[in-house]
């Protein structure tokens, strides 16, 4: 079995600006696990545990999304926290626009569901994971506002190995929008 999750794909250099806009929060704020650089994304569908069978399958629906879809411009709002920004459990970047992405979402979902993967139950809500508070003792964050952009071009299927020091995200098939 594999744990897995499709995600949109996030420029290095847009990460790294992300990462280092917490540099503040990350040495004075205790219990919080901040995602790494090179583990953020914009999650499409978590899929769980998966059998090791349904890759082929899953890769033949990133195919039909490489094959529908375009790329197209992604830009990075304001910070947000589930269930609040005060007091969060996940800590977290909206991004925009959210109607493209949700119809990628939804075609997603709908395939996935074919082939036996239960729908998601929550409202889908894009938007990039920075950090999971451990320790929800009255932490607050101050609103952060960020005004990057960036071209949605490349849809990733990630395996996820969790480790006690954190995850390790392994990419198992990457597929490239059309030029939008």
């Amino acid at each position: 079995m594999l744990r897995t999750f499709i995600a949109i794909d996030i420029p290095m250099e847009l990460r790294e600006k992300i990462y280092s806009a917490f540099d503040n929060e990350r040495q004075r704020i205790k219990g919080v696990k901040w995602v790494e650089k090179e583990n953020l994304h914009i999650t499409l569908k978590f899929l769980g545990e998966i059998e090791e069978e349904k890759v082929k399958e899953i890769g033949k629906i990133l195919d039909e999304v490489s094959n529908k879809f375009k790329s197209f411009e992604v830009s990075l709002g304001e910070l947000g926290g589930f269930p609040q920004l005060k007091n969060p459990r996940v800590l977290w970047i909206g991004v925009s626009p959210s109607e493209k992405i949700e119809e990628i979402f939804n075609f997603i979902e709908e395939r996935v569901e074919r082939i036996g993967i239960e729908k998601e139950e929550r409202k889908f809500h894009p938007h990039i994971t920075v950090a999971r508070i451990k320790e929800r003792k009255g932490i607050s964050f101050e609103n952060k506002k960020f005004n990057d952009k960036f071209k949605a071009n490349r849809i990733v299927l990630f395996k996820s190995d969790l480790r006690p020091e954190g995850p390790i995200y392994t990419q198992i098939k990457e597929v490239k929008l059309k030029d939008g």
